[in-house]
């Protein structure tokens, strides 16, 4: 357009089989139209909008500590690395990929999926992987609930790849207006592991927002940091959505409908008008005891930020 703005036009058609059933957590979600709706839509063309103009930025970030990233080269290769890794944890909890997942029973009141395939992508570690998720509801902001899984200060709280040691931000990459959305490379202080890196990227907008992260070896953090092809890097990312549950109890607690909750984002006290709904997803490549352990330890992780004291949301 003359004023050098883009003006796009989106027309969608749908259509929609209601005869199958939908599970509690996600009803009213679905029903008020948060889950996919147009305002979904356009909230995620922002948002990848955004994060396409850092990608051609030539700047690096002002919180990049010690010139980790040393050139435009290596934030854009740690950028399609961070893509690639989003891309993975949400094609690996998507349904329709056509795995055929097992609800566990047992692990407390939190209904775990889990499902097993062995990976021949060059892009993931080779063997057996075991994936498993979860959704639970929480009665928190759902902004709280994004900075408590995106910090990495709270991170010992949760994370067994810190091993309860503190965690330290050592790059950072900025991918959008909102703070939130941001590429991070985290290390444990833990000298057993220095040689593991921990890549993560989050996102927030008004539908939602995303937690994604992954260990990384050193020598291939490098590789992409160096602004070298980073398709052969395997990852096996964990993650966190974070959805409002779509009530409209919640919604209009603060006097607004689902649009409200856009605005409120960007307040200063960070809540939103919903309570969120919470999707958990953790893999592992490795042999069955270690699947097992692996169980192990997630199912309890939700039950303590819900219930612990010590975590504050």
């Amino acid at each position: 357009m003359p004023n050098g703005y883009s003006k796009v036009t989106w027309v969608e058609h749908w259509e929609v089989e209601d005869n199958a059933p939908i599970h509690r957590l996600y009803r009213d979600l679905i029903h008020s139209g948060l889950a996919f709706g147009a305002e979904r839509w356009l909230s995620t063309l922002q948002r990848m909008s955004q994060r396409f103009a850092c990608l051609i930025v030539t700047a690096n970030s002002t919180r990049d500590l010690g010139g980790a990233i040393p050139s435009v080269e290596g934030k854009r290769s740690m950028m399609k690395l961070a893509q690639r890794m989003v891309n993975n944890f949400c094609s690996s909890i998507n349904p329709a990929s056509g795995q055929q997942w097992t609800t566990l029973s047992g692990l407390n009141e939190f209904e775990v999926r889990a499902t097993v395939h062995r990976s021949i992508d060059p892009g993931q570690p080779n063997g057996v992987v075991l994936s498993a998720a979860a959704t639970i509801w929480l009665p928190v902001p759902p902004q709280n609930v994004f900075n408590f899984f995106k910090d990495e200060r709270t991170r010992p709280q949760w994370d067994v790849l810190s091993n309860q040691n503190p965690v330290q931000e050592v790059a950072h990459i900025a991918n959008g207006s909102h703070p939130g959305n941001c590429i991070s490379v985290l290390r444990a202080l833990n000298t057993s592991q220095n040689n593991m890196l921990i890549l993560q990227e989050s996102c927030i907008d008004s539908s939602g927002s995303l937690v994604v992260y992954c260990p990384i070896d050193l020598p291939a953090i490098n590789i992409a940091m160096s602004g070298e092809d980073p398709s052969y890097i395997p990852l096996l990312p964990s993650g966190f959505t974070i959805t409002p549950d779509g009530r409209a109890d919640h919604l209009q607690a603060g006097g607004g409908d689902g649009a409200s909750t856009s605005s409120n984002l960007d307040r200063s006290s960070g809540e939103a008008n919903a309570y969120p709904l919470l999707v958990g997803e953790f893999e592992c490549s490795s042999s069955i005891a270690e699947a097992d352990l692996m169980l192990h330890v997630y199912a309890p992780a939700p039950a303590s930020v819900a219930a612990a004291p010590a975590v504050s949301l």
